[in-house]
């Protein structure tokens, strides 16, 4: 097969490899509403886990706060240990174990008649320990692949498996909804287990590890196509750049994922919606975010500086909240606000995780170093995903006493916070293009301070 063939085909299968890995994670948000009811019911098979909605509400927020916990804990981890191990097969250990953790969560519970809140708690903490082992090891791969030039776009369309994950899980959950809520769990287990199986025979983690395997057979000193040595979390967040976006990212990403996480049920409470028309009507935030991701991407390689454009659509964002906390009961406006808030939320957030992660990983303060991508990235998305893990635990207490808008007025607040993090990167770089266009500046250069390349 052909180098372009492989590479093509590395940038399918990751794409729809992590685009499971998000659909799994759509089936709690996706049945709020119907495993809310199922715990209130009290029954001849089993009394009700909880006395009342509010409590069953919380623990909802909760069990999302414990997943992002989990999640961004054991990401660190994993983008250590992804520079370690050969990441392809970190990427499908991670599928399997959130087959058979969903599985254990969703479905046997409702099978048995088995509610118990501390069963839930462990085993959605292992869903998000396992979860986290995608992202850092699939962003490796995408930089062992690609090259540097035209990356916001590459990372930017590829990106995009995140709301397009999204999409499916929300049209498959509403699908499969009608059988039982238990299925949604049962049915995305057994897609992303064989996910896994095509994930190790499909695709290499490197473009040369077919000869490194065959080095490795006939010698007894491993070989692998690296250069440069592991580094600490600590050298990794004191790189230039990474610590702004991990704080503009920590706020980001709460605003991101209570859109991912709370929609649903938002559209279910605040306008009586049927939960299955919410989890269709949903999707238009995530079409924002592929719109945003592959646009943004695009342009940021044009401009050759990714920051500018970043602020620009959280400033876009702060308005965007605002209309859609006020858009109402009209199906048809609630998609097309919702439809701008996904590009200037979820699209900024693919291009933080995505093509500036690995900007980051690659910049010349590593001198060259090319086993840092997983441990940057993993840093990276795990404040992100620390930040969304409070956020998770908050939005029911601010709904609860303050009501929806306020939650929306919150997000505002953070995505202004988030420009804050970043702006000082944002105004050096906008001098810098400024010189360019003056003449007193030659090469174009990214965030990271590399060359930009067409």
């Amino acid at each position: 097969m052909s180098t372009s063939s492989r590479k093509a085909l590395v940038f399918v299968v990751t794409f729809v490899s992590y685009g499971l890995y998000h659909a799994s994670r759509k089936s709690l948000s996706g049945v709020k509403s119907s495993i809310k009811a199922d715990w209130l019911s009290n029954t001849s098979a089993h009394p009700p886990l909880f006395t009342s909605e509010a409590d069953a509400k919380h623990f909802l927020g909760s069990l999302d706060a414990i997943f992002m916990a989990a999640y961004a804990a054991a990401l660190f981890f994993w983008g250590w240990l992804g520079d370690r191990l050969n990441p392809k097969l970190v990427v499908a250990a991670g599928m399997i174990g959130s087959a058979i953790t969903l599985t254990l969560f969703g479905t046997i519970p409702k099978w048995l008649n088995f509610y118990h809140v501390p069963y839930y708690i462990i085993t959605y903490i292992a869903f998000g320990l396992v979860q986290a082992c995608g992202w850092p090891s699939e962003i490796a791969i995408m930089a062992n692949w690609f090259g540097k030039g035209n990356r916001g776009f590459v990372m930017g369309v590829w990106a995009a498996c995140q709301p397009v994950g999204n999409i499916f899980g929300s049209i498959f959950t509403a699908m499969v909804l009608p059988l039982g809520y238990e299925y949604t769990f049962l049915l995305n287990s057994v897609m992303i287990a064989i996910g896994a199986v095509v994930v190790v025979m499909a695709i290499d983690s490197t473009p040369n590890e077919e000869h490194e395997a065959g080095v490795e057979a006939n010698s007894n000193e491993p070989h692998h196509n690296f250069h440069g040595e592991p580094i600490s979390l600590f050298k990794a967040v004191l790189l230039p750049g990474v610590l702004a976006y991990c704080i503009c990212n920590a706020c980001l990403k709460l605003v991101n994922y209570a859109f991912f996480f709370w929609l649903p049920l938002y559209l279910t409470d605040a306008y009586n919606w049927e939960e299955s028309q919410a989890d269709q009507l949903s999707i238009w935030y995530d079409f924002g975010g592929i719109i945003g991701s592959v646009l943004g991407g695009y342009i940021t390689d044009k401009m050759g500086k990714r920051s500018p454009l970043i602020v620009a659509m959280l400033v876009c964002s702060i308005g965007c909240l605002y209309f859609y906390a006020h858009v109402g009961p009209y199906m048809f406006w609630n998609a097309l606000v919702m439809t701008t808030v996904g590009v200037t939320v979820s699209g900024p957030y693919n291009l933080i995780v995505g093509s500036i992660s690995i900007d980051l990983g690659s910049q010349p303060a590593l001198a060259g170093n090319t086993q840092a991508m997983s441990t940057v990235s993993g840093l990276l998305d795990g404040t992100g995903s620390a930040g969304s893990a409070i956020g998770q635990l908050l939005i029911p207490i601010i709904q609860d006493d303050l009501g929806w808008k306020a939650v929306f007025y919150v997000f505002m607040l953070l995505n202004g916070f988030a420009i804050l993090a970043i702006l000082k990167r944002c105004i050096i770089d906008l001098k810098s293009l400024r010189k360019l266009r003056s003449g007193e500046e030659s090469p174009l250069l990214n965030d990271d301070g590399n060359q930009h390349e067409d």
